[in-house]
């Protein structure tokens, strides 16, 4: 037999991998961006359908108008994120739950809009999938509060700060939005009016926060990804003992782990490393290590 005829010659080439639930909707929303370029040049309205609008509400524009946006930034802000915190929640926890988040944060914030603007004269119309993207947010980064992230404000002033501080101050600007822009100026109250108008949907944004946030929520209890749908036991309350003890094969629980416990378990692991070397790892160690490496991979 010769080299040619050997298997690993014969197929050289890696398998693609196929692309992500992530890409698809950001290439989803890329795609209807140019067809509202395409509407506005020719003077046409073939996308008003899709809008979620107070004065002419139909059943399918509580999901058919996250996939329109006012304008180029609106729609960058709001894919740069997805595909950030999109990513991360597939990889952590698969396309199914990626997609479950995404919608539900969607519906819960069209619905916190609607009632925002109960009793005024129904004369807005929201667009824009920002309230699921929040929900993303959320349900990526609740676990990692102590993580620093560095952002580039208006794309070149550099700005590092920890994971809990970008959650709080989008929680507060969220809420004082609604309450000092957004919900005054969609009625005509007497004794409260609007501290400044910017045309957000903060009350899009607050029902993503909180679909989110509950969403965050049942997964540490029930996972919804399909390879991990059972109920978990909850996180062992007790510290790791100095010596950096992680169960082996002979004690590890037999029910699957959540992805943030095993990320507890990992860290005690990487801990041990960093103090003694991957030589202070026993051998059920080891495969523990490669096993939960090969879980949050």
């Amino acid at each position: 037999m010769g080299i040619g005829d050997r298997a690993y010659m014969r197929d050289r080439s890696a398998p693609r991998e196929p692309l992500s639930a992530t890409a698809w909707v950001v290439g989803l929303l890329v795609g209807f961006f140019i067809l509202n370029l395409i509407q506005e040049s020719a003077h046409a309205d073939f996308l008003g359908w899709m809008t979620l609008d107070e004065s002419h509400l139909r059943p399918w524009q509580w999901l058919t108008h996250a996939l329109l946006h006012e304008g180029f930034w609106h729609l960058l802000g709001n894919c740069l994120i997805l595909w950030w915190t999109g990513a991360t929640v597939e990889q952590e926890h698969g396309s199914a739950t990626f997609l479950k988040v995404l919608f539900g944060g969607v519906l819960l914030g069209a619905l916190t809009w609607f009632l925002t603007g109960l009793g005024g004269p129904h004369d807005s119309a929201l667009v824009g999938i920002s309230a699921g993207v929040y929900a993303l947010m959320l349900v990526a980064l609740l676990d990692k509060l102590d993580h620093q992230i560095t952002l580039l404000l208006f794309f070149f002033l550099p700005v590092t700060l920890k994971v809990r501080w970008l959650l709080l101050i989008t929680a507060l600007f969220t809420l004082l939005g609604w309450g000092f822009s957004e919900l005054p100026a969609r009625h005509d109250w007497p004794s409260w009016k609007a501290a400044w108008r910017d045309g957000i949907a903060h009350s899009a944004h607050l029902g993503g926060l909180l679909f989110g946030w509950c969403a965050w929520r049942t997964l540490n209890r029930t996972n919804w990804a399909p390879s991990y749908a059972q109920v978990q036991e909850p996180m062992p309350t007790e510290a790791p003992s100095p010596a950096f003890e992680s169960p082996t094969e002979e004690n590890s629980p037999a029910r699957p782990l959540t992805s943030a416990q095993a990320r507890a378990e990992l860290d005690t692991l990487l801990d041990k490393i960093s103090a003694g070397g991957f030589g202070s790892l026993t051998a059920g160690e080891k495969r523990r290590l490669e096993e939960l490496s090969a879980r949050l991979r």
